[in-house]
């Protein structure tokens, strides 16, 4: 969900260029990023290489998109014993599970059955499942489902139907890897940008990094940015319901999929911006769990844990959009 745009000047990629710009395609969307060539004896040419290399073995692990990658390999095959697993999809399952329990289940990567049978996935169709189909995919669905040995890198089933799907941090994750393969080149100004899940450090020529939260006003995009921040050293995530929908009898049908009732989320959240200020993958997966729990239950949890987050919802009884940050958001972002 690309909820975001940099509002900076961006040079063009080239070997000359002090803050080059380097750009690509992955994970079924793009990424930009600009940095700063100071420290760094490689071109942008051979960095975007690096990159490029990086983001095709995370997604060689983490893509349900690709039959051949470790999490299609352990989704297809229904048996239930130990099989090892590689530490990136350790520690992004892991945490995955972790934020899972903090949301009583509301986000689980267990979610893929229902995710694929109403049309969001690499398989099936966007259309309404029948009763019996969703009950059936409920059945698969669980933290419970999958077990975890950290020590002895291991994952298993515990459900022969288990389809584990990482896509709502496997952005995050991305961001934070190639921020610190940057900083493994020698640089600490930058900016990563991976479908809208962005990561900053330092500054840009000395001014801090501009990023915006879009508003869901699709009809009026000239005010479609609400909120502009200045992101020094941190990762912003959001995730949004207006943009990736299907409508089916004049009724739509967004891809947050509530693990309750197994159906999509029927609540008037429109997004959830979440900063931290150490992790893109938690920013990226804390946005999409209280985009599950809704406009309440999202914001009163996110209090309780003191988030960074910014909601833009509506109440029933009003037509436009209002936006809220937690307490710990507008102390960042007056």
């Amino acid at each position: 969900m690309i909820l975001f745009i940099l509002l900076a000047g961006i040079s063009s990629c080239s070997r000359t260029s002090k803050f080059p710009k380097i750009e690509g395609q992955t994970m079924g969307t793009t990424y930009h990023i600009k940095y700063s060539q100071k420290n760094i004896e490689l071109s942008s040419e051979e960095v975007n290489a690096k990159v490029a290399e990086l983001l095709k073995n995370i997604n060689l692990s983490m893509s349900t998109y690709i039959k051949s990658s470790e999490i299609s390999k352990f989704n297809s095959d229904p048996s239930l014993e130990w099989r090892s697993a590689s530490k990136e999809i350790l520690k992004v399952t892991s945490k995955a599970l972790s934020i899972g329990e903090l949301t009583a289940g509301s986000y689980d990567p267990t979610i893929g059955p229902l995710v694929n049978l109403w049309g969001f996935g690499p398989n099936g169709k966007r259309v309404v499942p029948s009763d019996d189909k969703i009950q059936e995919a409920m059945k698969s669905v669980g933290l419970s489902m999958i077990s975890l040995d950290l020590d002895k890198k291991l994952w298993k089933k515990n459900n022969a139907k288990v389809y584990v799907d990482l896509s709502s941090l496997a952005k995050g994750y991305g961001v934070d890897e190639v921020a610190s393969l940057l900083e493994e080149l020698g640089t600490t100004d930058y900016m990563v940008e991976i479908g809208g899940e962005v990561r900053t450090s330092g500054t840009k020529l000395g001014h801090p990094w501009k990023i915006a939260i879009e508003s869901p006003d699709i009809e009026n995009p000239t005010k479609s940015y609400p909120k502009v921040l200045s992101l020094n050293n941190a990762a912003l995530a959001t995730s949004g319901n207006y943009r990736n929908f299907f409508t089916q009898s004049n009724k739509n049908y967004s891809h947050t999929i509530n693990f309750k009732t197994g159906s999509p989320v029927a609540h008037t959240l429109a997004s959830v911006s979440v900063v931290n200020s150490g992790s893109c993958m938690d920013a990226d997966a804390w946005a999409t769990a209280l985009m599950s729990l809704g406009y309440e239950e999202g914001i009163k949890l996110a209090e309780k844990l003191k988030l960074s987050a910014y909601f833009i919802y509506k109440l029933d009884t009003q037509k436009n959009f209002i936006a809220k940050g937690t307490t710990e958001f507008n102390k960042l972002f007056k």
